[in-house]
């Protein structure tokens, strides 16, 4: 805004700046007053403006932060509802698993029975030397029995 001069004194509007000039020295007396109010009134003006700006950047701020935790705190609710949801569709997956298996009833096989000629005979050497009263002298007899029982088992079993 330019200074609109009347009657020789040149004035800001708005009162912020105010000098009056006529003749002589250039100064009306008490005109240091009012320019030094007029200051006053500036400074206190724009401390005014700088402390609401700084309440609604405050408020702003706060208003963004609260946003902020906001969203982390539904981010994070998300997370445990889709681990939950995972971890019941997982749990669900192994019931159905469990069930299928129990359903299935299992019975193992009975292996067919192997080397029956070869235990028969051991067995009844043994008998027989316990009948004969020769001591161990009849249970060393059956020595070549029981070996034919062993390789046979062995065989059976796969043990080299």
């Amino acid at each position: 805004a330019a200074p609109a001069v009347i009657g020789g004194a040149a004035s800001w509007s708005g009162g912020r700046v105010s000098r009056s000039t006529m003749g002589g020295n250039g100064s009306k007396p008490g005109a240091a007053v009012a320019v030094a109010d007029d200051q006053q009134a500036i400074i206190s003006h724009t401390k005014m403006l700088e402390a609401e700006m700084r309440a609604e950047l405050e408020k702003e701020r706060q208003a963004l932060t609260e946003a902020f935790v906001a969203q982390q705190q539904e981010l994070a609710s998300q997370q445990v509802i889709n681990q939950l949801t995972l971890e019941k569709r997982e749990s669900a997956n192994l019931e159905t698993q469990i069930a299928a298996l129990k359903a299935q009833q299992y019975t193992p096989k009975n292996p067919a029975a192997k080397c029956v000629d070869e235990e028969g005979a051991c067995l009844k050497c043994y008998e027989d030397a316990a009948k004969s009263g020769k001591g161990v002298e009849a249970f060393l007899e059956c020595r070549a029995v029981v070996e034919a029982y062993s390789l046979c088992a062995k065989a059976s079993t796969g043990i080299p």
